[in-house]
């Protein structure tokens, strides 16, 4: 039985249709493809006519620039049996390789976003009343880890670019992930299958394959295209001999399993992440809170531009600012290991909870919070300034919990010491840095996931008491123990500990819909990361394992401006410097040069 495919698209089909031709030559398959190119003139609208080849690859970019009955009549003559859809797809080149000092990367990601939104509703609007009962997307090419674009590009491109720095590699990847994602997004309300391209297009770290590039780095050659039509072939034939589905799994995404979702994918590719209920918006008050890790989440947010919620500063911005606690987190509490820990700061920020213990005397000589030990490095001069410095913190915690839209919690221990005389919770045990151990007065915990899921429900309720809207997102530390009080091996420890842990999250989020689990410790300590995401000390994270980590949480859980977003919240220096990445953009879609 033979299937005929009409694949529809941009210059990105080009490589497929040079593919086909010389495959079929050779080797003819149970699949016909046909090829819609939507700059062939033959399908241009009179708009077009007399245009430059610049100016028609920008009004054919989009539904403008096309003739509509031109291209139903040619559908409705194919009849396809499957209809392949890869329209524009350069957006993400533009937006993530070219560096403009004017602009974040979190502005950029905004504006690819709009710009991929707006036109591919567009597209869709009118092409999928028009198509067969089966639609497939397919996205366009990974981008290529180049750090220069000399013997990359063409001369006259990388005229074109002269004077101009480009973005880091990360981000550029970062950039396609996004792209990927708001096709996806797209192509579920249209009920279209959104197909990841096949695992040897790609290298370990997530970039394209070298044998994959043409003379121009945006776009495939004809060895891309091979595999990529290799793997339609196999997905239409596949799927069109499909049985009756006869048990559930037959029907679950590629998602759903091993093989398909980790051994076929480079590392660098993993992503755990499906479906969050929620996503932060541009315009969100973030606050971070939580374990050592946690400061890695606080740190990008600042940096690509979000809106982190600081609700304590420094006197004058001095320099030793960040030494001394401030900016790790949206306020000076430190480190807060454990839900115990977060639920007491907050009784405590609103007046239902004051321990007995006020402040300990350092080692030193100098005075420390006994729940904030470590933030004065040097220590207090006297006990009143802890106090003092106790009053302050505790209204500047009052007013984030007030005031946050989203708050990022990494859940990091279930270990701990608490006193006996009324239960407070300590960051650090007794001793190790300022006050006195006493087992009459101290006593080790290690809380179960029963404690940590009620510590974290407890918590909420009244969160959502004093601030209804806010929504959490929890993560959990994949940085093992340092140290374990529990009498036993630290691996042991550590396992007990992150599985309460992760199991706690997930009880928290089922129940809760403005509570998300992101897979932060799956992302670091899965199979597929093998050694590559811990240091030689096998428990700090490597940079490589953060950056997949806040590539994956800026990709599904920052929620970019849709089509309509008004532009009066960018400076005139913004607006001016997006109008020429939305001109360099259109620049680069250009049609592909073959065969490299």
């Amino acid at each position: 039985m033979i299937n005929n495919a009409l694949v529809i698209g941009h210059s990105h089909i080009l490589c497929l249709r040079t593919a086909y031709k010389r495959r079929n030559k050779k080797n003819p398959t149970s699949v016909d493809f046909d090829f819609l190119l939507l700059r062939d003139k033959k399908f241009h609208s009179q708009s077009t006519l007399g245009l430059s080849d610049e100016e028609r690859r920008t009004q054919t970019s989009s539904l403008a620039g096309v003739d509509r009955s031109l291209i139903k009549n040619h559908i409705e003559q194919t009849k396809p049996d499957t209809a392949i859809l890869c329209i524009n797809g350069n957006e993400h080149s533009g937006i993530g390789m070219i560096h403009s000092p004017s602009l974040t990367q979190a502005a950029k990601l905004d504006r690819m976003s709009r710009i991929i939104n707006k036109k591919l509703t567009e597209w869709l609007n009118f092409l999928h009343p028009l198509l067969p009962g089966r639609v497939i997307f397919y996205p366009s090419p990974p981008p290529v880890d180049a750090h220069h674009l000399s013997g990359l590009f063409s001369e006259e491109r990388v005229a074109c670019y002269a004077g101009r720095d480009i973005e880091p590699i990360g981000f550029r990847l970062s950039a396609w992930l996004k792209y990927c994602e708001i096709v996806k997004n797209l192509c579920a309300q249209y009920n279209i299958e959104f197909i990841d391209l096949p695992a040897s297009i790609f290298k370990n770290n997530g970039f394209r394959a070298e044998d994959c590039y043409s003379k121009d780095l945006l776009h495939g050659n004809t060895e891309y295209g091979l595999r990529v039509l290799t793997q339609l072939s196999e997905v239409i034939i596949k799927n069109s001999n499909k049985p009756t589905p006869v048990h559930p799994y037959q029907q679950l995404p590629d998602y759903a399993f091993w093989k398909q979702a980790i051994t076929d994918q480079p590392c660098a590719n993993v992503d755990p992440v499906t479906n969050p209920p929620f996503t932060i918006r541009n315009s969100d008050n973030i606050a971070t809170a939580g374990s050592c890790f946690a400061q890695h989440i606080s740190k990008h947010l600042r940096a690509q531009g979000f809106q982190f919620l600081v609700t304590e500063q420094p006197n004058n911005n001095e320099p030793e600012a960040e030494a001394r606690g401030f900016y790790d987190f949206s306020a000076r509490y430190g480190n807060i290991y454990t839900a115990r820990q977060l639920l007491q700061l907050f009784d405590r920020a609103f007046g239902y909870f004051q321990p007995l213990d006020k402040v300990w005397e350092r080692h030193d000589g100098g005075f420390c919070d006994p729940f904030r030990p470590r933030i004065e490095p040097q220590g207090f001069l006297t006990e009143a300034h802890v106090r003092q410095d106790v009053r302050q913190h505790l209204k500047a915690v009052k007013k984030l919990f007030l005031e946050l839209d989203v708050l990022v919690f990494t859940l990091g221990l279930t270990e701990c010491y608490l006193s006996r005389l009324d239960g407070a919770v300590y960051p650090l045990a007794p001793g190790v840095t300022g006050g006195k151990f006493d087992p009459a007065q101290h006593v080790f915990t290690n809380f179960t996931v029963s404690d940590v899921s009620a510590d974290l429900r407890i918590f909420l309720q009244k969160l959502h008491l004093v601030n209804p809207n806010a929504k959490v997102i929890l993560t959990v530390s994949p940085v093992p123990l340092v140290a374990t009080a529990a009498q036993r091996h630290v691996l042991v420890s550590t396992t007990y500990s992150k599985a309460v842990l992760r199991v706690a999250a997930e009880e928290i989020a089922a129940s809760h819909p403005q509570v998300c689990y992101f897979p932060a410790y799956e992302i670091i300590t899965g199979n597929h990361a093998g050694h590559n995401y811990f240091n030689e000390d096998r428990r700090s994270v490597t940079a490589q394992g953060v950056e997949h980590v806040m590539r994956l949480f800026m990709a599904h859980m920052t929620e970019q401006a849709g089509p309509n977003s008004a532009t009066e919240n960018y400076t005139p220096e913004e607006l001016a410097a997006l109008t020429e990445m939305d001109e360099l953009v259109e620049t680069i879609c250009d049609e592909e040069l073959l065969a490299r």
